[in-house]
C-alpha cells in the first residue's frame, strides 16, 4: 500500500483580535519527528511505500494537500493531531474524503489519546492510532491491507458492524533503541531551522522520552522516562552528519536527566573527533554541573535551553516545578563561564499572577537572571492538567469546553487563558512587554551583534527585531486559508 503521513496546518489555533504573540515562523521550523520516527519505522518494515508531507512547512491550503494526495495516488492518509490544529485536520481529512472516497483515513497524535471516542465520532476518520506507533503502525497496515483481524494490535480505535471499538491501551515502546531512525530524507531537511541558533539547518534528535516530573501547567501522556545509549543517538548523528548536517538540536524534555548522561554523550562525540559540530538541548537548571559543562563545551554544545517557567521561589513550588530560583541564577552563571548560551523559558498568566505588578516581577527577574536568549508564553490551560482541574472547580470554565470542542471544532475556538485576575487582553500587552523589554537592552545587542560570525545569524537577529517592533508577526491572520 501507498502511505502518505501528514504534518496538518496549525493555522486556526485559538488566537483572538487581542492576542499578540510570536508566529511559528518566527521561532523556528522544526521537522515533524512524530510521522517522520512512523515513516521510519514503515520503511524498515518494508512492505508499503511511504512519503511525508509537512503542510506547515509548506504553507499548503487544504485544497493544495489534496492535490498532494491525488498526484501520491494514496491508499492510507495518516494525520498527526494535537487538539489546537484540531480543526484544520478536520478541514483537510473532510476534504481528502470528498475527493479520494476510497483513501482510508488514519488519525494518531496527541488528541487522540485525549478524546478518542470523540475524534471517532467524526465520520471522516476511519482508525485511530492511539500511542507510541512504531511498532503498531506497521502491524495495522499488514492487518488492513490482508483484512486480519487487529484486535492483538495496542491502541487501535476502529469501526466494526455499525459501532466504535478499539483494542486496549495506547501503545507503548519500552526499548527505544530498538526503533529505525526518523526518516528526516524524506523532508527537504536543509529547509529548518532554529531562530536562536546560527541560521544553519539543523538535525533534530530525540534522545529520550517521557517525564517524570509533574508541573501543574503540563499534559503529557508519558511519564516514564527512557533513554536511549550513547551508541544509538551518536548513529542517529552520523547520518545527518553523512548528509552534511553540522548543527544539532536534542529536542527531547530531559536531556540532562543526570550529568553523567551529558558527559557520556559529549565524550562520544569527541571520540568521533567531530570538530566542526555544534549542538544545543533542552534541559533543568538542577542537573547542571561544572564538569558536565566543561565537557560538554569541548564536544561543542553551543546552547542549553532551560524551562524556568516562574521567577519566584513560591511560584515554582505552586507550579510544582521542584527547581529553585538560585539554582537558575546558578546555572546561567555556569554557562557563561563555559561559554555555552543559556536561553529562558518563562510563562504569564499562572493563576498566582493576580494582578499586573506580578508579571511585571517575572519580567524584571527574566532580565535581572540575563541569560542569553528568552522565551515567554501566556499560559493556556490545557485539558488534562491540574490548573485545569483546579479552574473548573472554581468554575472558571466549564469542565467539557475541551471534549466539546473535539466534538465539534470551530475556527472561532479560542483556547482558555487563566483571566480570574489579568484579562487576555492585559496578558497578550503584557506578552509584549516581556519580549521588548528583555531583547531591547542595549547590553542584548551589543552581545550579540559581537556574537555575529555568519550572514545568516545577522538575519535571524534582524527578522527577530522586525517581529517585536511590530513590523511582523503581530497576530496571527487566519483569513489567509480556505475554510
Amino acid at each position: 500500500m501507498r502511505v502518505l503521513l501528514m504534518n496538518v496546518s496549525d493555522i486556526h489555533v485559538g488566537k483572538t483580535s487581542d492576542d499578540w504573540d510570536l508566529e511559528a515562523s518566527d521561532i523556528g521550523a522544526f521537522p515533524p519527528m512524530g510521522i517522520l520516527y512512523l515513516a521510519g519505522a514503515v520503511r524498515a518494515a518494508g512492505r508499503h511505500e511511504v512519503s511525508v508531507l509537512d503542510c506547515i512547512l509548506d504553507r499548503l491550503t487544504p485544497e493544495e494537500v489534496v492535490e498532494r494526495v491525488k498526484a501520491y495516488n494514496a491508499d492510507v492518509v495518516g494525520f498527526t493531531v494535537y487538539t489546537p490544529n484540531l480543526y484544520d485536520a478536520l478541514v483537510i481529512s473532510r476534504k481528502v474524503r470528498q475527493a479520494l472516497p476510497g483513501v482510508t483515513l488514519v488519525w494518531g497524535g496527541p488528541h487522540t489519546m485525549l478524546f478518542p471516542a470523540e475524534s471517532m465520532a467524526h465520520p471522516e476518520v476511519d482508525f485511530l492510532i492511539t500511542g507510541e506507533a512504531e511498532e503498531t503502525f506497521p502491524a495495522f497496515l499488514d492487518a488492513l491491507e490482508s483484512g486480519a483481524d487487529m484486535g492483538h494490535i495496542p491502541g487501535i480505535w476502529l469501526r466494526e458492524a455499525g459501532s466504535v471499538k478499539n483494542t486496549g491501551l495506547p501503545a507503548y515502546v519500552q526499548d527505544i533503541d530498538a526503533l529505525p531512525f526518523p526518516a528526516f530524507d524524506m523532508l527537504d531537511f536543509k529547509r529548518y531551522y532554529s531562530a536562536i541558533g546560527t541560521g544553519l539547518p539543523v538535525g533534530t534528535i530525540c534522545s529520550s522520552r517521557g517525564c517524570p516530573f509533574h508541573c501543574t501547567f503540563c499534559c503529557k501522556p508519558y511519564s516514564t522516562y527512557r533513554s536511549r545509549s550513547v551508541a544509538n543517538i551518536l548513529a542517529e548523528m552520523e547520518s545527518y552528519y553523512a548528509h552534511g548536517i553540522r548543527e544539532f538540536f536534542f529536542f527531547d524534555d530531559l536531556f540532562n536527566a543526570t550529568p553523567k548522561r551529558v558527559k557520556d554523550i559529549a565524550q562520544g562525540i569527541l571520540e568521533k573527533n567531530w570538530t566542526d559540530v555544534v549542538w544545543s538541548f533542552r534541559g533543568r537548571v538542577d542537573a547542571v554541573d561544572e564538569e558536565m559543562l566543561s565537557q560538554a563545551k569541548k564536544a561543542g554544545c553551543r546552547q542549553i535551553l532551560f524551562g524556568v517557567e516562574d521567577a519566584s521561589d513560591a511560584g515554582l513550588k505552586a507550579i510544582k516545578k521542584k527547581i529553585t530560583m538560585d539554582q537558575v541564577r546558578r546555572a546561567v552563571r555556569l554557562c557563561r563561564k563555559f561559554g555555552i548560551l543559556s536561553s529562558t523559558n518563562w510563562i504569564i498568566g499562572f493563576p498566582h499572577h493576580k494582578t499586573r505588578q506580578d508579571v511585571l516581577d517575572l519580567i524584571n527577574n527574566a532580565v535581572a537572571i540575563d541569560s542569553d536568549f528568552a522565551q515567554f508564553n501566556i499560559c493556556i490551560v490545557y485539558h488534562g492538567t491540574e490548573i485545569f482541574a483546579e479552574g473548573t472547580a472554581k468554575g472558571l470554565f466549564d469542565k467539557d469546553i475541551w471534549r466539546k470542542h473535539a466534538l465539534a471544532p470551530a475556527p472561532e475556538f479560542i483556547e482558555p487563558l487563566w483571566e480570574e485576575h489579568l484579562s487576555r487582553r492585559e496578558l497578550s500587552e503584557l506578552l509584549k512587554q516581556c519580549y521588548r523589554r528583555f531583547y531591547f537592552r542595549p547590553i542584548f545587542i551589543l552581545r550579540k551583534v559581537l556574537r555575529v560570525r555568519r550572514l545568516s545569524e545577522l538575519m535571524l537577529f534582524a527578522r527577530g527585531a522586525l517581529t517585536l517592533l511590530g513590523i511582523k508577526g503581530k497576530k496571527r491572520k487566519k483569513q489567509q486559508v480556505a475554510k
